[in-house]
């Protein structure tokens, strides 16, 4: 089960980029006219415009079946009917549905875009193939994803979308980075449509991910914090944990990240239990080499 990337259709008329499906309808007459992306028309305006599907939370497109047709006057390759099945068992149909047809089943799709001029000659599909969805962890999850030594100072963001944002993106990189899993890896992209979901945005891989915090964190103001004397700061993210369906572990937080000041010795240290994804938490704070856990804690058997 991996992400992968399909054209249908002919490369004709002008691209639009792949984007993650918060909306979707056509224009149809007896062939597919346009697409109507998140409430951007790409193709023509003929015919007459269908029910447009505004998606859910959590609901996908599952099932596409695409009618190709030729015409051999313009020598074009074109779309010539549409069928979309979601998660949900919503339908949605446009054109003329028969002809030669290329069928995406059992998929979640990650994004669509594709060609259009005088009417829809290409569809893009980002998707992962032989979907199944992950299996969340039951448990009360906080990450720590980072340490403020004594001493040393650390600017966190104001905004809190901004600090979301920030710690997902750590909660990307740790997956990607101690699990080796690839750009085309199904966690990757059930992150992504996550992602996009939850914050508004529209991605459909690590990279663009990445661009976009990068882009918000930039002109994000800050806020300067230092520990008090005797006390090293974490950020601690409450998260879900997830197991996809190839084994993969990943995460995905729940609510703001906070700053934390930690004693280091005393009646007032910490007491519960974290996820260290730093490496150097026990470093700072020795108690904690027996109230923090790796990656390794998410593989164990749950209790029966």
């Amino acid at each position: 089960m991996t992400i992968k990337n399909v054209a249908i259709g002919g490369n004709h008329g002008t691209d639009f980029d792949i984007e993650t499906v918060r909306t979707i309808g056509f224009r149809t007459t007896n062939m597919v006219e346009a697409i109507l992306l998140n409430g951007v028309r790409h193709g023509d305006d003929q015919g007459r415009e269908t029910e447009t599907l505004e998606l859910q939370q959590d609901e996908y497109i599952c099932r596409l079946v695409i009618y190709n047709s030729h015409d051999r006057k313009k020598n074009e390759d074109r779309i010539r009917g549409i069928e979309v099945t979601t998660s949900e068992g919503r339908t949605l149909t446009a054109g003329t549905l028969d002809g030669p047809t290329d069928v995406l089943d059992g998929v979640r799709v990650l994004g669509l875009g594709g060609n259009g001029g005088h009417m829809l000659f290409m569809l893009r599909v980002r998707y992962i193939e032989n979907y199944i969805e992950s299996t969340p962890l039951p448990g009360d999850w906080k990450a720590v994803v980072r340490v403020i030594p004594q001493g040393q100072t650390f600017e966190s963001f104001q905004s809190s979308r901004v600090s979301k944002l920030d710690a997902s993106r750590i909660f990307l990189e740790t997956v990607t980075s101690l699990q080796q899993t690839s750009e085309a890896g199904v966690a990757v992209g059930e992150f992504s449509a996550r992602a996009s979901t939850t914050f508004g945005i529209s991605v459909t891989t690590q990279n663009e991910f990445i661009e976009q915090v990068e882009t918000e964190t930039v002109s994000s103001e800050r806020i300067t914090y230092a520990p008090p004397l005797g006390h090293v700061g974490l950020e601690v993210v409450p998260m879900e944990a997830f197991t996809a369906s190839d084994g993969t572990v990943w995460f995905f937080p729940v609510a703001d990240p906070s700053i934390v000041s930690a004693a280091v010795s005393g009646p007032d240290v910490i007491k519960e239990e974290l996820f260290d994804m730093t490496g150097v938490l026990s470093l700072h704070l020795p108690y904690m080499a027996l109230q923090s856990y790796g990656l390794e804690r998410f593989s164990e058997p749950l209790p029966a």
